[in-house]
């Protein structure tokens, strides 16, 4: 397979520009001369005679095709499969004139070197062997024409000389220029591998510094930004690359007081708590700072978020633990009960057995919650699904009967998800919504539809008094409820299932209600 040379287009056309220069300047130097000389015809003068008709037709033809030349000059870069028509053309003049000027021994046999060497640069190296042929077959011819005048009987020693030197000259020209122009070629391309895979680089650094977790910007000692990452816009999308800035002053305070090259520092930026790691980098023998920072709030998150992991594993340990003693209490509990009359201690039995059921309810919780990973993908039809759960919600809670409306688009609306999950999730924010609803025929409204992004949501809402703005902030942390009787996992397990399912579960003060959204099946 053919290595395909880059960057040789732009160099050919400056050859070929250059060519023409050369070919115009060729044909005003041999009009000029013609025109100055035609009288100095005296025997015993050296000065080319010009057949005058043939000269003007030479000069006709190359002019004509200087112009062509000028006009379509990408004629001349021809594909690599033959060689160049447009070098042959002009070698094929030279001789013309070569032969029209007295033969090889005329001194224009010089002007086949320069032009046998644009045919092999055109031809990017190829055809070397060709080209020099083809004008030693022109020398021949000329040479053989040249003694045939003078009789083959007064064949000249130094004619022969001349042509062979000439043709010698032409093959090393030749061979000298396909070199260079085969090393050119395989630098060219040579340069422009490196180039694809710098640019390679280039993206790769580019993803990597612009898709990282933290904030990066890079400035000088006089705040000037060299950096920044999409990050650190984010948090600050008034900064710009080549401008100076205020914000990072109590941090180049600090570089400039305590002179460190790396150090850790917490800090509020432009009103946001950050956490910012910063590292001395040395530019041009510029000093330049490269601070990597994120957002308190996330780090509290994740921190969180490690927490309740391990949380969880002991939970799921402990449910395990309590469920047997929990059982034998709630059997002892049974059986005090069939024995006693007394009504102050059936109602402690009564209190004991709500509150077994309150932890029961909480360890199944916390064995959902362990679950979520778990899940089993399935195609849901929202229709189809929220047809059977509807059902099943109202024979658990009667008195919601005609008090639930569903409003849904007319497009297909399928998601692809765990059922167990998305049954648990609408469980828990439909008896929600009920709980806290008015609960008469406007209690609670659905509505289902398409979102961006391939997605679809799911909307819960109820005509209840809402969510406080305080309350809100800790809507979906585990164990915060505002019920006496609730456990407190019931959204957070509700958001942990969206989530293990790639999607996600938000409250929405304007709508006062909460939003489930689910990646939406594409091949409907």
């Amino acid at each position: 397979m053919k290595t395909r040379i880059h960057g040789w287009p732009q160099y050919l056309d400056r050859l070929s520009a250059l060519l023409n220069i050369a070919r115009m300047s060729l044909l005003f130097s041999i009009m000029t001369f013609y025109v100055l000389t035609r009288n100095m015809d005296e025997p015993g003068l050296s000065v080319p005679i010009f057949n005058k008709p043939e000269l003007y037709s030479w000069a006709a033809l190359y002019g004509f095709l200087i112009l062509f030349s000028m006009l379509v000059p990408r004629w001349q870069n021809q594909p690599d499969a033959l060689p160049n028509v447009n070098a042959a053309v002009d070698i094929t003049m030279i001789a013309w004139l070569m032969s029209m000027a007295g033969g090889v021994d005329s001194g224009f046999g010089i002007l086949l070197l320069p032009f046998v060497a644009a045919a092999c640069l055109f031809s990017r190296g190829r055809y070397p062997l060709i080209y020099a042929g083809y004008v030693t077959l022109l020398i021949v011819i000329i040479t053989w024409l040249q003694i045939s005048r003078n009789g083959f009987e007064n064949i000249s020693m130094r004619i022969c000389t001349i042509a062979f030197m000439l043709i010698a000259a032409v093959y090393l020209v030749a061979g000298l220029t396909a070199y260079v122009a085969t090393s050119l070629a395989r630098s060219q391309n040579l340069q422009y591998q490196q180039s694809k895979m710098l640019d390679s680089y280039r993206h790769l650094l580019d993803r990597a510094f612009n898709y990282v977790q933290e904030g990066v910007v890079v400035l000088d000692e006089s705040g000037m930004i060299w950096l920044i990452n999409r990050k650190a816009q984010k948090y600050f999308p008034m900064l710009v690359v080549d401008t100076r800035t205020v914000i990072f002053r109590q941090i180049m305070h600090y570089w400039h007081t305590e002179q460190k090259n790396i150090f850790e520092i917490n800090c509020t930026l432009n009103g946001l708590p950050m956490r910012v790691h910063a590292r001395l980098l040395q530019e041009a023998n510029t000093p330049l700072l490269m601070l990597s920072m994120r957002a308190r709030t996330e780090i509290d998150q994740e921190a969180m978020a490690l927490k309740l992991a391990s949380l969880g594993q002991l939970t799921a340990n402990l449910a395990h633990e309590i469920r047997n003693p929990m059982s034998a209490v709630r059997q002892a509990n049974e059986l005090l009960q069939e024995e006693e009359n007394d009504p102050a201690r059936l109602k402690l039995f009564h209190i004991v057995d709500n509150n077994i059921s309150r932890i029961d309810k909480m360890l199944e919780d916390i064995g959902v919650l362990n679950k979520r990973d778990k899940k089993n993908r399935q195609v849901i039809d929202l229709r189809v699904f929220w047809s059977a759960f509807v059902q099943e919600f109202i024979l658990i809670k009667p008195q919601a009967l005609h008090c639930i409306k569903l409003e849904a688009d007319s497009e297909p609306l399928v998601v692809s998800c765990d059922s167990i999950h998305l049954q648990q999730i609408m469980w828990n924010l439909m008896n929600n919504a009920w709980r806290h609803s008015q609960q008469n025929k406007e209690a609670i409204r659905v509505v289902m539809r398409k979102e961006w992004q391939q997605k679809i949501s799911i909307i819960v809402i109820d005509n209840g008094a809402g969510v406080s703005a305080e309350n809100q902030l800790h809507l979906f942390e585990p164990f915060f409820t505002t019920e006496p009787s609730g456990t407190g996992l019931g959204l957070y397990v509700a958001r942990e299932l969206a989530l293990a399912n790639h999607g996600q579960l938000n409250y929405s003060p304007q709508l006062n209600g909460f939003e489930l959204t689910l990646p939406r099946m594409v091949d409907e």
